[in-house]
């Protein structure tokens, strides 16, 4: 995997769609259990970066679609 794509910067709705969770579930995930992610305008769009959402689902073992990544237009 090539730098550019540890960089790619995911919403809350793709994380989610990617987990095949709820978007509550991934801001429970924000709030407590370590996934990092990023605040943008006063905190109403959460943003996450691939190489976060990588790591955090080696660590707790979670499922991901990582060819939602394939199928989403840049």
């Amino acid at each position: 995997m090539s730098p550019k794509n540890q960089d790619r910067v995911l919403s809350v709705k793709d994380v989610s769609e990617m987990c095949q969770v709820s978007n509550e579930t991934i801001r429970r995930w924000i709030r407590k259990h370590g996934l990092k992610a990023y605040n943008t305008t006063a905190g109403l769009a959460i943003k996450i970066l691939e190489g976060d959402l990588r790591k955090f689902a080696e660590e707790l073992n979670v499922f991901v679609d990582w060819g939602y990544l394939d199928k989403k237009p840049e």
